[in-house]
Protein backbone atom coordinates (compact mmCIF):
# COMPACT_ATOMS: atom_id res chain seq x y z
CA UNK A 1 0.00 0.00 0.00
CA UNK A 2 1.63 3.26 -1.15
CA UNK A 3 0.32 6.33 0.67
CA UNK A 4 2.60 8.90 -0.96
CA UNK A 5 -0.26 10.50 -2.98
CA UNK A 6 -2.12 11.17 0.27
CA UNK A 7 0.71 12.73 2.33
CA UNK A 8 0.32 16.22 3.73
CA UNK A 9 2.77 18.78 2.34
CA UNK A 10 4.43 19.26 5.73
CA UNK A 11 4.99 15.50 6.25
CA UNK A 12 8.69 14.70 6.73
CA UNK A 13 8.39 10.93 6.48
CA UNK A 14 10.49 9.30 3.75
CA UNK A 15 8.90 5.86 3.99
CA UNK A 16 5.43 5.74 2.44
CA UNK A 17 5.04 2.06 1.53
CA UNK A 18 3.15 -0.24 3.91
CA UNK A 19 2.84 -4.03 4.11
CA UNK A 20 -0.34 -5.77 5.18
CA UNK A 21 0.23 -7.44 8.52
CA UNK A 22 -3.22 -8.54 9.69
CA UNK A 23 -6.87 -8.69 8.64
CA UNK A 24 -9.91 -8.89 10.90
CA UNK A 25 -13.17 -10.27 9.49
CA UNK A 26 -16.63 -9.96 11.02
CA UNK A 27 -19.40 -12.47 10.38
CA UNK A 28 -22.93 -11.70 11.46
CA UNK A 29 -25.05 -8.59 11.90
CA UNK A 30 -24.39 -5.13 13.29
CA UNK A 31 -25.79 -6.23 16.65
CA UNK A 32 -23.96 -9.53 17.02
CA UNK A 33 -21.55 -11.83 15.25
CA UNK A 34 -18.14 -13.45 15.31
CA UNK A 35 -14.61 -12.21 14.62
CA UNK A 36 -11.81 -14.06 12.82
CA UNK A 37 -8.28 -12.69 12.45
CA UNK A 38 -5.67 -13.46 9.81
CA UNK A 39 -2.12 -12.55 10.84
CA UNK A 40 1.25 -12.95 9.22
CA UNK A 41 4.14 -14.46 11.18
CA UNK A 42 6.99 -12.01 10.67
CA UNK A 43 9.59 -14.76 11.20
CA UNK A 44 8.55 -17.20 8.46
CA UNK A 45 6.23 -14.97 6.42
CA UNK A 46 3.39 -17.51 6.73
CA UNK A 47 -0.26 -16.49 7.28
CA UNK A 48 -2.45 -18.00 10.00
CA UNK A 49 -6.16 -17.92 10.73
CA UNK A 50 -7.12 -17.23 14.37
CA UNK A 51 -10.66 -18.40 15.19
CA UNK A 52 -11.00 -18.34 18.98
CA UNK A 53 -8.80 -21.18 20.25
CA UNK A 54 -8.20 -22.63 16.77
CA UNK A 55 -5.12 -21.49 14.83
CA UNK A 56 -4.77 -22.76 11.26
CA UNK A 57 -2.08 -22.14 8.65
CA UNK A 58 -3.58 -20.69 5.45
CA UNK A 59 -2.32 -19.63 2.04
CA UNK A 60 -2.04 -15.89 1.36
CA UNK A 61 -4.67 -16.20 -1.41
CA UNK A 62 -7.22 -17.04 1.31
CA UNK A 63 -6.42 -13.73 3.01
CA UNK A 64 -6.64 -11.84 -0.28
CA UNK A 65 -10.22 -13.02 -0.83
CA UNK A 66 -11.79 -12.56 2.62
CA UNK A 67 -14.22 -9.75 3.46
CA UNK A 68 -12.01 -7.43 5.46
CA UNK A 69 -13.45 -5.49 8.41
CA UNK A 70 -10.20 -4.01 9.80
CA UNK A 71 -6.80 -3.93 8.07
CA UNK A 72 -3.47 -3.54 9.88
CA UNK A 73 -0.43 -2.23 8.02
CA UNK A 74 3.13 -1.43 8.98
CA UNK A 75 5.77 0.59 7.18
CA UNK A 76 7.92 -1.39 4.79
CA UNK A 77 11.56 -0.38 4.79
CA UNK A 78 14.42 -2.54 3.56
CA UNK A 79 16.81 0.18 4.69
CA UNK A 80 15.57 -0.13 8.29
CA UNK A 81 16.14 -3.89 8.15
CA UNK A 82 19.67 -3.38 6.84
CA UNK A 83 20.37 -0.89 9.64
CA UNK A 84 19.28 -3.41 12.28
CA UNK A 85 21.40 -6.16 10.74
CA UNK A 86 24.41 -3.86 10.66
CA UNK A 87 23.98 -2.97 14.35
CA UNK A 88 23.71 -6.67 15.23
CA UNK A 89 26.93 -7.35 13.27
CA UNK A 90 28.78 -4.51 15.01
CA UNK A 91 27.64 -5.70 18.43
CA UNK A 92 28.76 -9.27 17.64
CA UNK A 93 32.28 -8.19 16.75
CA UNK A 94 33.01 -7.51 20.43
CA UNK A 95 35.94 -5.22 19.70
CA UNK A 96 37.64 -3.83 22.81
CA UNK A 97 36.10 -0.48 23.63
CA UNK A 98 37.53 2.21 25.88
CA UNK A 99 34.12 3.77 26.45
CA UNK A 100 30.66 2.36 27.03
CA UNK A 101 27.64 4.37 26.03
CA UNK A 102 24.18 4.37 27.53
CA UNK A 103 21.19 4.75 25.23
CA UNK A 104 17.50 5.04 25.98
CA UNK A 105 15.81 1.64 25.99
CA UNK A 106 12.67 3.36 24.75
CA UNK A 107 14.46 4.72 21.69
CA UNK A 108 16.20 1.40 21.05
CA UNK A 109 12.77 -0.28 21.00
CA UNK A 110 11.75 2.25 18.35
CA UNK A 111 14.89 1.41 16.36
CA UNK A 112 14.01 -2.28 16.47
CA UNK A 113 10.37 -1.82 15.43
CA UNK A 114 9.95 1.52 13.62
CA UNK A 115 10.91 2.15 10.03
CA UNK A 116 11.80 5.71 11.04
CA UNK A 117 12.76 5.87 14.73
CA UNK A 118 13.91 9.49 14.57
CA UNK A 119 16.81 11.05 16.56
CA UNK A 120 18.16 9.32 19.65
CA UNK A 121 16.28 10.65 22.67
CA UNK A 122 18.31 10.04 25.83
CA UNK A 123 16.35 12.73 27.66
CA UNK A 124 13.85 10.03 28.56
CA UNK A 125 16.21 9.06 31.40
CA UNK A 126 18.15 12.33 31.88
CA UNK A 127 17.18 15.54 33.64
CA UNK A 128 17.73 18.99 32.13
CA UNK A 129 21.13 19.17 33.87
CA UNK A 130 22.43 15.99 32.21
CA UNK A 131 22.25 13.71 35.24
CA UNK A 132 19.77 11.08 36.42
CA UNK A 133 16.74 12.44 38.31
CA UNK A 134 16.86 11.06 41.88
CA UNK A 135 13.43 9.48 41.53
CA UNK A 136 14.59 7.45 38.46
CA UNK A 137 17.99 6.30 39.69
CA UNK A 138 16.77 3.20 41.55
CA UNK A 139 15.30 1.73 38.34
CA UNK A 140 17.74 3.21 35.81
CA UNK A 141 18.64 -0.29 34.50
CA UNK A 142 15.11 -0.54 33.13
CA UNK A 143 15.54 2.72 31.21
CA UNK A 144 18.92 2.28 29.53
CA UNK A 145 20.90 -0.19 27.41
CA UNK A 146 24.71 -0.31 27.42
CA UNK A 147 26.24 -0.17 23.94
CA UNK A 148 29.84 -0.63 22.78
CA UNK A 149 31.54 2.42 21.31
CA UNK A 150 31.32 1.13 17.72
CA UNK A 151 27.54 0.63 17.93
CA UNK A 152 26.96 4.03 19.53
CA UNK A 153 29.07 5.83 16.92
CA UNK A 154 27.18 4.12 14.10
CA UNK A 155 23.75 4.96 15.55
CA UNK A 156 24.75 8.53 16.38
CA UNK A 157 26.16 9.16 12.89
CA UNK A 158 23.01 7.70 11.34
CA UNK A 159 20.27 9.24 13.52
CA UNK A 160 21.84 12.06 15.54
CA UNK A 161 20.14 13.24 18.72
CA UNK A 162 21.68 12.23 22.02
CA UNK A 163 23.23 13.48 24.19
CA UNK A 164 26.11 11.01 24.54
CA UNK A 165 26.16 9.42 28.01
CA UNK A 166 29.21 7.58 29.38
CA UNK A 167 28.51 7.90 33.09
CA UNK A 168 25.31 7.62 35.12
CA UNK A 169 25.10 9.75 38.24
CA UNK A 170 22.39 11.23 40.44
CA UNK A 171 21.90 14.92 39.69
CA UNK A 172 22.82 16.92 42.80
CA UNK A 173 21.02 20.01 41.48
CA UNK A 174 17.75 18.06 41.17
CA UNK A 175 18.30 16.61 44.64
CA UNK A 176 18.57 20.11 46.15
CA UNK A 177 15.46 21.21 44.24
CA UNK A 178 13.52 18.17 45.47
CA UNK A 179 14.48 18.85 49.08
CA UNK A 180 13.55 22.53 48.74
CA UNK A 181 10.20 21.59 47.21
CA UNK A 182 9.49 19.12 50.02
CA UNK A 183 10.28 21.82 52.60
CA UNK A 184 8.02 24.33 50.82
CA UNK A 185 5.14 21.86 50.79
CA UNK A 186 5.62 21.06 54.46
CA UNK A 187 5.73 24.74 55.49
CA UNK A 188 2.64 25.68 53.44
CA UNK A 189 0.45 22.84 54.68
CA UNK A 190 1.57 23.23 58.32
CA UNK A 191 0.90 26.99 58.21
CA UNK A 192 -2.52 26.47 56.68
CA UNK A 193 -3.48 23.86 59.31
CA UNK A 194 -2.36 26.22 62.10
CA UNK A 195 -4.28 29.22 60.73
CA UNK A 196 -7.38 27.18 59.94
CA UNK A 197 -7.38 25.67 63.43
CA UNK A 198 -7.40 29.17 64.91
CA UNK A 199 -10.20 30.16 62.51
CA UNK A 200 -12.32 27.19 63.59
CA UNK A 201 -11.89 28.23 67.22
CA UNK A 202 -13.44 31.66 66.57
CA UNK A 203 -17.08 31.68 67.69
CA UNK A 204 -18.12 34.70 65.66
CA UNK A 205 -15.51 35.96 63.18
CA UNK A 206 -16.09 39.52 62.03
CA UNK A 207 -14.97 38.75 58.48
CA UNK A 208 -14.87 35.53 56.43
CA UNK A 209 -12.97 35.21 53.16
CA UNK A 210 -14.11 32.97 50.32
CA UNK A 211 -11.79 30.95 48.12
CA UNK A 212 -12.53 28.95 44.97
CA UNK A 213 -12.56 25.24 45.72
CA UNK A 214 -11.31 24.58 42.19
CA UNK A 215 -8.10 26.48 42.96
CA UNK A 216 -7.94 25.15 46.52
CA UNK A 217 -8.07 21.53 45.30
CA UNK A 218 -5.13 22.23 42.94
CA UNK A 219 -3.16 23.77 45.82
CA UNK A 220 -4.04 20.85 48.11
CA UNK A 221 -2.87 18.33 45.50
CA UNK A 222 0.42 20.21 45.24
CA UNK A 223 1.19 20.48 48.97
CA UNK A 224 0.23 16.83 49.50
CA UNK A 225 2.62 15.75 46.73
CA UNK A 226 -0.07 14.44 44.39
CA UNK A 227 0.75 17.10 41.79
CA UNK A 228 4.34 18.05 40.96
CA UNK A 229 3.56 21.61 39.86
CA UNK A 230 2.25 24.37 42.15
CA UNK A 231 -1.01 26.04 41.18
CA UNK A 232 -1.07 29.41 39.48
CA UNK A 233 -2.44 32.57 41.08
CA UNK A 234 -5.63 32.28 43.14
CA UNK A 235 -8.56 32.42 40.71
CA UNK A 236 -11.83 33.43 42.35
CA UNK A 237 -13.43 34.47 39.06
CA UNK A 238 -15.68 31.39 39.10
CA UNK A 239 -17.22 32.30 42.44
CA UNK A 240 -17.27 36.13 42.11
CA UNK A 241 -20.19 38.30 41.05
CA UNK A 242 -19.78 42.00 40.27
CA UNK A 243 -22.66 44.28 41.21
CA UNK A 244 -23.60 47.41 39.29
CA UNK A 245 -21.74 49.53 41.80
CA UNK A 246 -18.57 47.55 41.12
CA UNK A 247 -18.80 45.75 44.45
CA UNK A 248 -17.64 42.12 44.29
CA UNK A 249 -19.69 39.58 46.17
CA UNK A 250 -20.02 35.81 46.36
CA UNK A 251 -21.99 34.21 43.53
CA UNK A 252 -25.00 32.27 44.77
CA UNK A 253 -24.39 28.51 44.84
CA UNK A 254 -20.67 28.97 44.17
CA UNK A 255 -18.24 26.11 44.86
CA UNK A 256 -16.17 27.84 47.50
CA UNK A 257 -14.51 27.39 50.87
CA UNK A 258 -14.42 29.73 53.86
CA UNK A 259 -11.12 30.82 55.35
CA UNK A 260 -9.92 33.44 57.80
CA UNK A 261 -8.45 36.82 56.89
CA UNK A 262 -5.04 35.59 58.07
CA UNK A 263 -5.25 32.50 55.83
CA UNK A 264 -6.28 34.58 52.84
CA UNK A 265 -3.40 37.00 53.45
CA UNK A 266 -0.96 34.09 53.71
CA UNK A 267 -2.09 32.32 50.51
CA UNK A 268 -2.37 35.52 48.47
CA UNK A 269 1.12 36.59 49.59
CA UNK A 270 2.45 33.32 48.13
CA UNK A 271 0.36 33.03 44.96
CA UNK A 272 -1.29 36.40 44.35
CA UNK A 273 -4.45 36.48 42.30
CA UNK A 274 -8.00 37.24 43.36
CA UNK A 275 -10.42 38.89 43.38
CA UNK A 276 -10.83 39.25 47.12
CA UNK A 277 -14.27 38.18 48.34
CA UNK A 278 -15.02 38.99 51.98
CA UNK A 279 -18.22 38.43 53.90
CA UNK A 280 -18.47 40.90 56.78
CA UNK A 281 -20.90 40.31 59.61
CA UNK A 282 -22.68 43.45 60.87
CA UNK A 283 -24.47 42.99 64.19
CA UNK A 284 -27.75 44.99 64.25
CA UNK A 285 -28.66 46.91 67.41
CA UNK A 286 -31.39 44.94 69.20
CA UNK A 287 -34.26 46.99 70.73
CA UNK A 288 -34.39 47.46 74.53
CA UNK A 289 -36.73 44.89 76.13
CA UNK A 290 -38.35 47.54 78.36
CA UNK A 291 -38.98 49.82 75.41
CA UNK A 292 -40.42 46.92 73.41
CA UNK A 293 -42.79 46.09 76.32
CA UNK A 294 -43.99 49.73 76.48
CA UNK A 295 -44.66 49.82 72.70
CA UNK A 296 -46.66 46.60 72.91
CA UNK A 297 -48.74 48.07 75.84
CA UNK A 298 -49.56 51.26 73.88
CA UNK A 299 -50.52 49.21 70.81
CA UNK A 300 -52.87 47.04 72.94
CA UNK A 301 -54.55 50.07 74.50
CA UNK A 302 -54.99 51.68 71.05
CA UNK A 303 -56.68 48.54 69.74
CA UNK A 304 -59.01 48.53 72.82
CA UNK A 305 -60.17 52.05 72.03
Amino acid sequence: LDLRPFLAKECTSQVTTYDLLSVICHHGTAGSGHYIAYCQNVINGQWYEFDDQYVTEVHETVVQNVEAYVLFYRKSSEEAMRERQQVVSLAAMREPSLLRFYVSREWLNKFNTFAEPGPITNHTFLCSHGGIPPNKYHYIDDLVVILPQSVWEHLYSRFGGGPAVNHLYVCSICQVEIEALAKRRRVEIDTFIKLNKAFQAEESPAVIYCISMHWFREWEAFVKGKDSEPPGPIDNSRIAQVKGSGHIQLKQGADCGQISEETWTYLSSLYGGGPEIAIRQSVAQLPDPESLHGEQKIEAETRAL
